[in-house]
């Protein structure tokens, strides 16, 4: 899957941090075939990653800096939970979705209208912060629930802290909005999805026009010198708390190798 910037829907696929590169909320395991890597350390539930073995040319843990192992990790963690397609974004891909987007409500009406600056703000992830850089995008065998796992070295707090009291502002004061375009409205539910001990969390629902209709759970853990988010994105419902158990399962597993 390649990275996509698309100005139509960006504040709300991406929301959150969620860029889950040009890939609908029906994801095809075909979309996203597994890298040797990640093969490698799918094929036992116990594997681990092995420095001995792997194709000339191919990464083994060894060569993997510490964002690049633990989004690694993490993949094979979320592939013993299920999601066992999984795609490595390419740093060319980081490159592009280190760009803020811009005018991305250009064309839409956004209802209450001080929520407009805020909605186009959650467009931020890890990769924004211009540091070391990892990110492996995921799906389930049916393809109906896609997520993602990125890791940035963290320099400072101040864009992070401001990323957070923006995520706090949306299910607050921004917790139910109106996007009003051309032939339809949508709506925009945000709220705390309520996971323990997760540092800045995002749940929301986006309702009105069936060809876009999505669920999103985003989580955002730092850890020292680290940021780690674990993001999923689906056509169907969320809203039980299962996604949110696999969610921080996965993200605990990121952490552990930071």
């Amino acid at each position: 899957m390649a990275a996509s910037r698309t100005k139509v829907g960006v504040a709300l696929v991406l929301a959150g941090g969620l860029a889950l590169t040009a890939c609908s909320s029906q994801a095809q395991p075909q979309d996203m075939p597994q890298d040797e890597l990640h093969q490698a350390l799918t094929e036992s539930p116990t594997a681990q990653p092995d420095t001995d073995q792997g194709a000339p040319g191919e990464p083994t843990a060894e060569d993997l800096g510490t964002v690049d192992l633990a989004t690694q990790v993490g993949a094979v963690f979320a592939a013993e939970l299920g999601f066992d397609q999984s795609q490595r974004i390419t740093k060319e891909q980081l490159a592009e979705l280190a760009k803020p987007p811009t005018d991305t409500l250009a064309d839409v009406v956004v209802l209450p209208g001080q929520c407009e600056g805020p909605l186009e703000a959650l467009n931020w992830s890890p990769a924004q912060l211009g540091t070391e850089v990892a990110r492996t995008d995921f799906t389930n065998a049916a393809g109906n629930v896609a997520g993602s796992i990125e890791v940035a070295e963290l320099e400072d707090r101040v864009d992070l802290e401001e990323h957070f009291r923006t995520v706090l502002k949306m299910r607050t004061d921004c917790s139910s909005i109106k996007l009003n375009w051309v032939e339809f409205t949508e709506t925009l539910k945000f709220s705390n999805p309520g996971v323990d001990g997760v540092e800045s969390q995002l749940s929301y629902t986006r309702r009105g026009n069936s060809a876009t209709a999505q669920d999103t759970v985003v989580l955002i853990q730092s850890t020292g010198q680290y940021v780690a988010m674990v993001s999923f994105m689906s056509g169907t419902s969320l809203a039980d708390d299962t996604i949110n158990l696999v969610g921080k399962q996965i993200l605990d597993s990121v952490l552990a190798q930071l």
